[in-house]
Order: structure tokens, then sequence, then C-alpha cells
């Protein structure tokens, strides 16, 4: 459909050259949030790597969530993570941060490396914000959907996005982790926000991802293009400005 060469909207555009070819949003969306520092990258791996252990055998998983009912967790099962669903990765991560307790635990019970990586704070604190940042985004994903959707309302939306982690990442310099709740509840709770190297590592790992994250969705959305000022009255068709108006248009005064 999209070739460069023989796909449909090649062809459309050699009839048509100032027809706007526009790639379905939500499939862009997915694409744009795959990239992480690789700080970040190990971590869910790792996150995958204890869903695995813990999901892939029968017995692993009834004695985790009796361990889970034992305890009063919120949660009794991790959740997989599919890379074809959109929502998996931010509800993955959010599944996992809020049972680390009880995985730690379990993976200590079986003599698995891996449990020393929860008893880290410096892990738990990038696995909170993975949580954070991936539910933001999953939110994003879920308002630029449904029927009465169109792309302006989507753009503005994405617009608003890119604007908030400009802001996020000033705020995250200065120490203020306040629009990430679980990484702002887990510091204030451990108080790693008075450990000046785990800090400032968490924000060095934070400012680039957002940055990154910032890169990616501008190379994947020409939000500009779709809300240059010559296109507005898409939104409003009944907007006018008074000094575009021509003077035979303007009532007379006696």
């Amino acid at each position: 459909m999209l070739g460069n060469k023989s796909g449909f909207a090649h062809l459309v555009k050699k009839e048509a050259p100032n027809v706007i070819v526009t790639h379905c949003f939500l499939h862009r969306h997915a694409l744009a949030t795959k990239t992480l520092p690789t700080s970040l990258k190990d971590v869910l791996s790792i996150v995958i790597k204890t869903v695995n252990f813990i999901r892939s055998t029968a017995l692993n998983h009834r004695l985790f969530k009796k361990l889970c009912q034992e305890m009063n967790a919120e949660h009794e099962v991790l959740l997989y993570h599919t890379e074809v669903r959109w929502l998996s990765r931010g509800q993955v991560l959010k599944r996992i941060f809020k049972l680390k307790t009880e995985v730690s635990l379990f993976l200590e019970e079986k003599d698995n490396s891996l449990f020393e990586y929860f008893n880290n704070k410096d892990f738990i604190c990038k696995l909170a914000y993975l949580a954070d940042i991936f539910n933001h985004m999953n939110d994003i994903n879920i308002s630029i959907q449904g029927p009465d959707t169109t792309i302006m309302d989507a753009t503005e939306k994405l617009q608003a996005f890119l604007s908030k982690m400009s802001v996020w990442k000033i705020r995250i310099q200065n120490g203020i982790y306040a629009n990430f709740q679980m990484l702002d509840e887990f510091t204030f709770e451990n108080g790693s926000r008075q450990d000046s190297l785990l800090s400032n590592n968490l924000k060095d790992a934070i400012c680039e991802h957002l940055e990154v994250l910032q890169v990616s969705f501008e190379k994947y959305f020409n939000l500009d293009e779709i809300t240059k000022k010559d296109e507005l009255w898409i939104r409003n068709p009944f907007l006018c400005d008074i000094d575009c108006i021509d003077d035979m248009d303007l009532p007379k005064t006696s």
C-alpha cells in the first residue's frame, strides 16, 4: 500500500501530486514507542525473563499465585509481554512493579539469580519509570482510537504529549518526579531522593529516554504539517480571520 515505487500511495501521487498520504496513527504510535536506550532495554529484558520463568511452567504459576494470595497481594498473576499487542508492554511493567516484593521472594525461594535485581533500588526505580511512561503512552493510544476520533483530534493529543515530555524532562532534571506516580511513590518511600548517586543515574536514564522518545515521535509523525494554518479550517470551517476578508465583503457603514 505504501511502497515507494509500486505501492498504491505512490501510484495515486503520480496522478495527483498534491494528495496527502498518511499512515495509521496507531501503527506509527506503536513504532515510535519501541525505541529504548540500552540501560532501560536491559530492565525490560530482565522483566520479560522473570515473567517467562514464573509463567513458563504450570507449577511455578500455581505456586506464585498461592504466594500472592497468602501475602494478600493486589494481583495474583503476572501478564505475558506480547509485541503485537500495543498496550501489552505497559500492562506487564505495571503488574510486575505492583508485585515486585512477591516476585523477589519467589525468585529467591527458587534460587533464581534474577531476584537480586528486585532488591536493587536503581533497577526498581527504572522499572517504576518504565511502568509510568508506558502507562502514559497507553493512555494516548486509547485516546486516539474510536469511530469519532479525527486526524485533527489525534494530532492535537500527540502534540500535547510531545510538549509534556519537554516539561517532564526539565522537572526530572530538577529532581521532581510528580508526573510519574509509581516512581515518585517509590523514591519517596525508600529515601532514594536523598541518594545523589542513584538520583543522578536515574535522571540521566530517564532524560535519555525522553529525548529518544521525542525524536522517535517526530520521525514517525509530521504533526506540524497536519495542523499548519492553511488547514485549520478543517477544525472549524466557520472561523475566519478579519484581516483576510476582502473590503468588498465588509458591511457598509453610513
